[in-house]
């Protein structure tokens, strides 16, 4: 590859792109892809998101026919112009670590100015011509309606002071929110700073005291196992000093301040109440929020749901728990290791949570730890985790840029490389492993092999930051089982086997988010929209970002990553609507 000029390369790529999207001809566009290339679109052939892999799903899905519009394809309906080599984010034609030539281009559509991003595949055997492994087109701006850039400082010519321009601001949209937010953690921080950027009226809705109280109230040792480049805030970047791996409480700080800075209209200690109605004339929302304890009603064109993936915690119903005298709560109420020195503490559970609740056990004190682990865990060192995030996100480095990066790598196309690592990072980690399979862990790689990535849009992993060394020197014990009741000097488990306690911390999990949704949508919509998370079988996260199945109703879930660059798309999905171009 020593000898290939890589912007020459890309650009003549871009160049047969633009030809054949000109001609509307999808045969002569296919044969620009390798075989099972992929194509990713983000709102450029369809208002959603949607990942196509292989020649024969590629074309289904450009030569697909609405029957409003009989005589377009989606190819000709988009009408894609004047695609242009572009350096978007800085990002410049070169080389992969998998000897994969990117670039970045930028195009026009009738109603959109468009990025795209390229990924090309050296030719093979007789072929002369480098082919698409993955193309990326995405809405960047609605025309006429961009987001806006940073303000000058002073307003109305100096005639107004900045107070004044915050507290008008603040008093329309608590009189007529186009949007209300449920919850105001990172995703509805990061949806409330992108859509005061795209002028769209936001109120966000959260039963907190405080920004940031959604992780101030959670176990004191908690601290992200992502790095800082990996969870930083839309618009913002952490400053130099600020740690790699960031403790909660400083999270709770960062987000509260957050809300301040990027000037988020914010209702505490509210909570919506149960029956919003729906009217598709009007295309509005009737909503009672109790603020305060007194009743508000509003009237918002959208509702974003911004509560979690998750519903209320689970705890086991066990029976024999009042002849139990010690300690039993769930991780979710667990207030530290310094409340249980001295004593024999039983964490059932072996994902994440009880791995960090186990590992501050062993560390403070604690008599005896024992984890109890039903089924198979996935686990990832830390180092082993952010060697891989660093690679898209590295530390100092403005996060859009693996944002872009990682929107153009279909998640689909992620799964296939993460499951075809299996036996690396098996390798990378044996001694680890070997060690926690010795002391009574079951391990998995999951069903489908793909380790802590591809089981991260569902449950049931570890990122190791210690507990590991624990486990394996013994300072925690593992217990293979099910607990079936309690006794008075701890649990029995369905074997017939007894563990002692004096402390039982249940790290069980939560119910689904339809037990949040049910009191206040009804169980008919709420299972309608639900799940909002997982992969479907294009590989795109289910209801995320994208239309949920109600108009006038989304999902706003995941990590600080998704949010920082999937807010814009749902912003560009929302205004479309409001400004009529977009009928649900």
């Amino acid at each position: 590859m020593e000898n290939v000029n890589a912007t020459e390369v890309v650009q003549q790529w871009l160049q047969n792109f633009n030809e054949v999207i000109s001609k509307n001809d999808i045969p002569a566009l296919l044969e620009l892809f390798v075989q099972h290339g992929w194509l990713r679109d983000n709102l450029i052939f369809t208002w959603d998101h949607r990942s196509l892999e292989g020649h024969d799903a590629i074309k289904k899905f450009l030569s697909h026919i609405d029957e409003t519009e009989p005589n377009l394809t989606r190819l000709s309906k988009a009408k894609i112009s004047d695609v242009k080599l572009a350096s978007l984010y800085g990002i410049n034609p070169g080389f992969t670590p998998e000897h994969l030539l990117e670039g970045t281009f930028t195009f026009e559509t009738p109603i959109f100015t468009g990025n795209g991003y390229v990924l090309l595949s050296p030719p093979k055997g007789e072929e002369k011509s480098w082919k698409a492994f993955t193309l990326y087109v995405t809405a960047a701006e609605l025309k006429g309606h961009e987001e806006d850039g940073a303000p000058i400082g002073y307003y109305d010519n100096h005639a107004k002071t900045w107070q004044e321009v915050v507290a008008e601001e603040r008093r329309k949209i608590e009189e007529d929110p186009h949007v209300i937010v449920l919850g105001a953690g990172h995703n509805g921080l990061g949806i409330g700073a992108r859509f005061r950027q795209m002028r769209i009226p936001t109120l966000l809705i959260d039963k907190s005291d405080r920004t940031g109280d959604v992780w101030r109230h959670r176990y004191p040792s908690l601290t992200l196992h992502t790095s800082k480049a990996h969870h930083a805030m839309l618009y913002t970047q952490p400053p130099s000093n600020w740690p790699r791996f960031t403790p909660k409480d400083k999270v709770a700080y960062m987000l509260e301040h957050y809300a301040t800075n990027q000037e988020l209209v914010i209702w505490h200690r509210s909570t919506i109440l149960p029956g919003p109605v729906y009217d598709p004339v009007t295309k509005r929302w009737t909503v009672e929020v109790l603020r305060d304890g007194e009743k508000v009603v509003l009237r918002p064109y959208h509702i974003v749901l911004a509560v979690g993936v998750f519903g209320p915690r689970f705890v086991p119903d066990l029976p024999g728990v009042n002849l139990f005298p010690g300690d039993h709560c769930h991780a979710e109420q667990f207030k530290g290791a310094h409340h249980y020195k001295g004593k024999k503490v039983v964490v059932v559970g072996a994902a994440q949570t009880a791995s960090d609740i186990c590992l501050d056990l062993a560390l403070h004190d604690a008599t005896s730890v024992t984890m109890v682990q039903k089924t198979s865990t996935i686990v990832m060192s830390i180092d082993l985790t952010n060697k891989a995030l660093d690679k898209v996100w590295p530390v100092g480095v403005d996060p859009v840029v693996g944002d872009f990066r990682s929107a153009g790598f279909p998640f689909g196309l992620a799964k296939k490389f993460s499951i075809a690592g299996k036996d690396a990072r098996i390798a990378e980690q044996k001694t680890m492993l070997d060690g926690l399979t010795k002391a009574g862990l079951k391990l998995s790689e999951g069903k489908e092999g793909g380790g802590v990535p591809v089981q991260i849009f569902a449950s049931g992993t570890g990122v190791d930051i210690g507990a590991a060394e624990q486990i394996i020197n013994g300072r925690i014990k593992i217990k293979s089982g099910e607990p079936e009741r309690f006794t008075k000097d701890g649990l029995i488990f369905k074997d017939g086997s007894f563990l002692e306690a004096d402390a039982v911390v249940f790290a069980t999990g939560y119910h689904p988010v339809q037990h949040t949704l049910n009191p206040i949508f009804g169980e008919e919509l709420s299972e309608r929209i639900s799940p909002a998370w997982g992969l479907d079988e294009e590989g795109e996260t289910i209801r995320n970002f994208r239309p949920c199945g109600h108009p006038g109703l989304w999902w706003a879930t995941g990590g600080f990553n998704n949010v920082r660059y999937y807010s814009k798309p749902l912003a560009i999905q929302i205004k479309a609507r409001l400004l009529g171009l977009v009928k649900d």
